[in-house]
């Protein structure tokens, strides 16, 4: 048995459906929902044998890593930047292949309104962060475990919107979820996240233009400016949409932010125009002139110091381009003569 290629994507490829129909036997109604879900650009999975077909791999496998998912991840902690630990749920090699190919043919095709900044081509901490720039006043809510708090009942419902049969949704929601939620490190999660989230951000978003002020999203962090004087009543309100939906709110990160505050979002202060904060401004300032007297010692950071110059351009183009060139001097400084 020939496996398909893993999207058919040619109309010369809709014999490559029926192929699959024959080989897993499908009854006509079978045949027909395969064909459908080729022609709206989705992979043909009439059946919950249909993905292992897809992969040439033994039903077995993809069954063993729905039923056992904690073999097939690796757990690892890294510091927050706010104190503490996040876990990272890496997945393993193959389930990370299985996942990586539902993030692109199948999650791609999930829309998700204006205000969703996050996890978005065309779309950054700098475009999120620019709607709230200039603006009087700022409300930001943080999520707390964003992730982990985007429950599997859901995720099936996200694969069902997609018209897949009740069982494919619930294998492929197997698949993307540790211990019955999003993992935080799956290349799933993200994308899941956003159309799990879609109803909560329609509440908010409306709330907001009730409240004749800007809402975004990027990721788990809700930005509110405008106008309006926010007080405690309104988070309180936030966080009543939240734990409706089974989110709530990281107290810690939650602020109100009148005129003349120093209003950030999402790690930008928005008073003018978008900015990292003065102190890491100074602070790339100060590591960049001391790399371009001292090269030497800055030899092997060069991936750390092409990243801050990455980043940089995205609101100085001058000064990336002064970074830059520090960059490759020290990359022309290593090399042998």
């Amino acid at each position: 048995m020939q496996p398909l290629p893993l999207l058919v994507t040619h109309p010369d490829e809709v014999q490559s459906v029926k192929h699959l129909a024959a080989d897993l036997r499908l009854t006509q109604e079978g045949r027909q929902l395969a064909l459908d879900l080729y022609f709206r650009r989705l992979p043909p999975l009439p059946t919950r044998t249909s993905l292992p077909y897809l992969f040439g791999v033994s039903n077995s496998l993809i069954g063993a890593m729905q039923k056992w998912p904690i073999r097939y991840y690796r757990l690892y902690s890294i510091a927050k930047s706010s104190g503490g630990e996040r876990t990272i749920e890496a997945p393993r090699i193959f389930l990370k292949l299985v996942q990586t190919w539902i993030n692109a043919h199948i999650c791609s095709q999930f829309s998700t309104p204006d205000y969703v900044m996050g996890f978005k081509k065309r779309r950054s901490i700098f475009t999120n962060a620019e709607v709230h720039a200039r603006n009087r006043n700022l409300m930001v809510v943080d999520i707390e475990e964003f992730f982990p708090s985007t429950r599997h009942e859901a995720v099936v419902k996200a694969f069902a919107s997609f018209r897949f049969p009740p069982d494919v949704c619930r294998q492929l929601a197997n698949l993307c979820c540790i211990q019955k939620r999003l993992p935080q490190g799956a290349p799933t999660s993200p994308a899941l996240s956003n159309v799990v989230f879609a109803p909560v951000d329609e509440i908010l978003n409306n709330q907001a233009a009730e409240w004749k002020c800007r809402y975004t999203r990027y990721a788990d962090d809700l930005a509110f400016s405008g106008g309006r004087r926010f007080t405690s009543e309104d988070i309180s309100r936030v966080k009543e949409v939240l734990s409706s939906f089974g989110y709530r709110a990281n107290d810690k990160k939650t602020r109100i932010v009148g005129p003349g505050g120093r209003k950030l979002v999402a790690g930008l202060v928005v008073n003018s125009r978008p900015l990292p904060p003065r102190t890491r401004r100074r602070l790339w300032r100060a590591i960049f002139h001391r790399a371009s007297k001292h090269p030497k010692e800055f030899a092997d950071r060069i991936a750390y110091l092409s990243g801050v110059a990455a980043f940089v351009n995205q609101y100085s183009n001058r000064l990336a381009n002064e970074y830059r060139s520090i960059v490759e001097s020290i990359r022309q400084e290593g090399r042998p003569s």
